[in-house]
């Protein structure tokens, strides 16, 4: 089982991060998904030490060892408990990519730290959820989960809850459920990578109040636009995705100022495992 390193912030919480990859390669930090934990690019160790990369993966506020800051929003934690960070670290400049739920704490980064970040990824993420078009859009778990959040936050503790006991306790049943609500491509990866998989959800629902902070921020305003995001940012989107609709990554990309766009037809949701290698090599790829 992967063990975190913890540093203690200024106020006094805790922060857990993880590394994969070469510990003297050019750094990437990922921004991880929703309902996971900073151990969703752990498969791509491999990949990371293959092209000379450290990989510095963070656990928001509330999710795993890291302390929980309740109200808690994508640009104050891009401001500081990253900035922090990389500060301690002794990086000074770094690449950021986000999947999921992660890409929009990677655009963030991007807007706060256009004079440390060299280039963002986005792979798989979502439009602002603040705007009601786009959150009729959200795939229905997300929806009630955000719901629940803001609504009847000790119900969706208990949900929280029940993923851990389940997850820790039955690896392969976990992941099957979860593939019901996926593409059958997706259900595919999740099954095969089971322990991986159940590990990032016990991982992530460790501290139930922080799981619901972090869904009530997902839904929140960003507190910036796309169109301020000046860093390049290359988007990734599988057409089979039925967690984050496809045409949004169409309009990211387009409202984006310096934007690239990869498309993969018959992938879904999890190019974050499939193409991970392709982001990490793009990430570090000079300009």
């Amino acid at each position: 089982m992967n063990v975190p390193e913890q540093l203690t912030l200024a106020d006094g919480r805790q922060l857990a991060y993880y590394r994969f990859g070469d510990p003297d390669g050019a750094v990437v930090v990922n921004c991880h998904g929703g309902l996971v934990s900073g151990l969703d690019v752990g498969l791509s160790d491999e990949a990371a030490r293959a092209s000379g990369i450290s990989i510095v993966s963070p656990n928001r506020p509330g999710i795993g060892l890291s302390s929980r800051k309740a109200g808690h929003g994508i640009l104050n934690w891009a401001r500081t408990d990253l900035v922090e960070l990389v500060d301690r670290l002794g990086i000074d400049r770094f690449t950021v990519m986000g999947w999921s739920e992660g890409g929009q704490y990677a655009l963030a980064a991007g807007y706060a730290l256009p004079a440390r970040i060299d280039r963002v990824a986005v792979i798989a993420g979502a439009l602002p959820l603040d705007d009601p078009f786009a959150f009729g859009e959200l795939n229905t778990t997300d929806r009630r989960l955000s719901a629940l959040s803001r609504r009847a936050p000790l119900l969706a503790r208990g949900y929280f809850v029940t993923s851990r006991i389940l997850a820790g306790a039955s690896p392969r049943v976990v992941a099957r459920v979860a593939a019901r609500t996926m593409a059958r491509v997706d259900a595919a990866i999740v099954e095969e990578n089971h322990e991986w998989f159940a590990e990032c959800v016990v991982d992530a629902a460790m501290d139930a109040p922080g799981a619901v902070d972090e869904y009530a921020a997902f839904v929140a305003p960003w507190g910036f636009e796309l169109e301020q995001v000046t860093v390049p940012v290359d988007v990734y989107q599988g057409d089979k995705d039925t967690l984050v609709p496809p045409q949004w990554a169409r309009t990211m990309a387009a409202r984006l100022p310096n934007s690239v766009l990869h498309e993969y037809s018959g992938e879904g949701h999890f190019i974050a495992v499939t193409r991970r290698a392709e982001v990490l090599r793009g990430l570090v790829a000079p300009v």
